[in-house]
């Protein structure tokens, strides 16, 4: 995890961990986010979002079309914050479930055509 952790953020982009549940199927928080990032080896890279905390709307990721019943990466390039990517994880079929490598190619790609 770190070593995709350093590689994205060479690579220009600025990681946002967003946690929809806890592992107890409760509302994610900041609190919780890094709890569980802790635990998946992850370092001080990036952000960590609570879902349940959101503003001005709690569970705006998990209502999103982005998540349905499923994790995703999303790149959004700061100088429109509109999404140019996104790719679903998670055991649902249908879900690309791409490797840390796939998302950092996904990353230069966006980065260079800006």
């Amino acid at each position: 995890m770190a070593q995709v952790e350093d590689e994205l953020v060479a690579a220009g982009a600025q990681i946002v961990w967003v946690l929809e549940d806890d592992p107890s199927f409760q509302d994610g928080t900041a609190d919780s986010c890094t709890t569980v990032m802790d635990t998946l080896g992850a370092q001080d890279q990036g952000f960590c979002v609570g879902d349940g905390q959101t503003q001005p709307v709690p569970n705006t990721f998990d209502d999103s079309p982005f998540s349905v019943a499923r994790g995703f990466d999303m790149i959004v390039p700061r100088s429109t914050m509109q999404v140019v990517w996104s790719s679903s994880h998670g055991t649902p079929t249908g879900n690309e479930n791409l490797t840390g490598a796939d998302v950092l190619a996904e990353v230069q790609t966006v980065v260079d055509g800006l």
